[in-house]
């Protein structure tokens, strides 16, 4: 467990040093060195409002809060590549110190530290200090925010899952019933897709789901969500869009699929999905916009498949 400043403690932004021999400063100081620099109130305090929240962009705001109460006029950045979060605290300025946090050798992210002013060496064994508090509330947060991440995805395509959908639809139905805006879903399922694990293996079936499930993203906009709704079903989900430009978009969904070309299958193996497009109406819940878009769904696959069938309210 570690805090590793990355380069020399303070110097201007950009400027260019040698990399200096790394001091590993450890988390757990004894009692006496911790007292002479912060009052166990203050560390009772700064412990109380990281613990706060287990969501990152909290503790790290509450952290910088409680940073600045210490250290005047310090603005803070924290960077974690792996999991492509990036939060900043006040505006960059000229003079830094950057610390990386370790746990049990799993890195925990980057915090910078900026003022205008450098530094002092009492300041900056403050903020060293200071940086033990955030680490096991941080790495806390990591995990929870991770879990919930994978609570809400599909693990084999990437996309969000049902329990995500049952949600987010919830969600939407509210807000398209007290605001009166437009919002329609699209049901898609993978037409004949019981034969192609059948003739081919699930392996391959697998490989097929995760094609379409890219192939449907990549037809989206950014405000539309998908869902993967349960084995060959995907469900999408257009705030702000009524019937006919989802059923527009399903087309294109449709039209993209039927132009992939999986690897795996062999040269005469196509495949298809049908579509069933519904618009919310006034008074609808989650389940009245699902069944519609089922009924559609199963218009468009008996009248032969790989087609779009809507109702357009």
């Amino acid at each position: 467990m570690s805090i590793r400043p990355d380069k020399t403690l303070d110097l201007p932004l950009g400027a260019e040093v040698s990399q200096p021999a790394v001091r590993v400063l450890p988390i757990a100081r004894g009692k006496t060195q911790q007292q002479k620099l912060i009052s166990d109130s203050t560390v009772l305090r700064i412990s109380t409002a990281l613990q706060a929240s287990l969501h990152v962009k909290d503790v790290i705001h509450a952290f910088a809060n409680e940073i600045r109460r210490i250290v005047r006029g310090v603005s803070l950045r924290y960077q974690n590549r792996a999991r492509q979060i990036l939060i900043e605290d006040g505006s960059k300025q000229p003079h830094h110190c950057s610390y990386e946090l370790n746990l049990l050798d799993d890195s925990l992210g980057e915090v910078v530290f900026t003022r205008g002013q450098p530094l002092s060496e009492h300041e900056q064994e403050l903020l060293e200090v200071l940086l033990c508090a955030l680490v096991y509330p941080l790495r806390n947060a990591l995990l929870y925010e991770q879990a919930l991440t994978q609570a809400l995805k599909d693990p084999l395509t990437g996309i969000n899952n049902r329990a995500s959908m049952d949600a987010y639809l919830k969600h939407q139905v509210l807000v398209a019933e007290r605001h009166k805006n437009l919002l329609s879903l699209i049901m898609l399922d993978i037409d004949l897709f019981k034969s192609i694990n059948d003739t081919f293996g699930h392996v391959v079936g697998d490989v097929v789901l995760r094609a379409i499930a890219d192939a449907i993203v990549n037809c989206t906009r950014d405000s539309d969500v998908v869902f993967r709704y349960g084995g060959e079903e995907f469900v999408v989900i257009l705030t702000n869009t009524g019937g006919e430009g989802a059923a527009f978009l399903a087309e294109r969904i449709r039209q993209s699929v039927a132009a992939l070309e999986i690897e795996v299958l062999a040269n005469h193996t196509s495949i298809t999905v049908s579509a069933g497009v519904a618009q919310f109406r006034t008074g609808d819940l989650p389940t009245d916009l699902l069944s519609r878009a089922d009924e559609m769904l199963y218009a468009a696959k008996t009248q032969g498949r790989n087609r779009v069938h809507t109702t357009i309210v």
